[in-house]
């Protein structure tokens, strides 16, 4: 199976991607709504972002919308699901499958973005030969021998803190290119993956920089 090398990290463009991921799920809840048509304004009072930032930010990956008229909804959501790489199926193998990893894999949120659960590794004995919405859960012990890296497209890591390391070097031996971990502590990412990290901590100390 042939894989294409991850794009590089660039600040700003992990901004505008954030944004638009935003701008999608904004979409997402219009388009269940019924809404047909919407405008920049209207992303201005949705999002708190000003019309000529969500016009520059849509500007980065092509030209969308019709001049006087708005966004078609349902075209927009298509279009920016395609300039996330929603479009297509990403095959996920969770690590850890306790608490926050569950919930995951029973998010509605999760599935619309195309994201599939499709193996699941914990070193729990209460997890281990179990399985969770029809997937085996497998010994993490066994991570070089069951995971099927040739399917997997990114994994995520919902591991304690001072395990997360090991485990993103594991993956990145086995060829995974992506992961996401939830983790107040940075990691080092081995040179064939992209590793993102989500801290609730980092946050927090934005809101409590905002509130002053």
């Amino acid at each position: 199976m042939t894989r294409s090398k991850p794009r590089p990290r660039v600040d700003r463009k992990n901004l505008i991607i954030r944004r638009v991921s935003t701008y999608l799920r904004t979409l997402d809840h219009l388009q269940a709504k019924g809404v047909g048509i919407m405008s920049s304004r209207d992303f201005e009072k949705i999002e708190g972002v000003t019309q000529s930032l969500v016009r520059r930010d849509l500007a980065e990956f092509g030209t969308f919308g019709v001049r006087g008229v708005g966004y078609h909804v349902s075209e927009l959501r298509d279009q920016l699901a395609h300039v996330l790489g929603l479009d297509r199926r990403r095959n996920v193998v969770l690590i850890g499958a306790g608490g926050f990893g569950s919930v995951l894999i029973h998010s509605e949120s999760f599935k619309k973005r195309n994201l599939e659960v499709v193996q699941i590794f914990d070193q729990d004995p209460a997890h281990i030969g179990g399985s969770i919405e029809g997937i085996p859960v497998h010994d993490m012990a066994a991570l070089e021998q069951e995971l099927d890296a040739d399917r997997i497209d990114m994994a995520i890591v919902a591991v304690a803190p001072p395990e997360v390391q090991g485990v993103i070097d594991r993956l990145g031996r086995l060829g995974v290119r992506g992961a996401l971990y939830f983790a107040s502590r940075a990691v080092r990412a081995p040179e064939n993956m992209v590793v993102l990290n989500m801290d609730i901590t980092v946050e927090l100390g934005l809101l409590t920089y905002l509130l002053g």
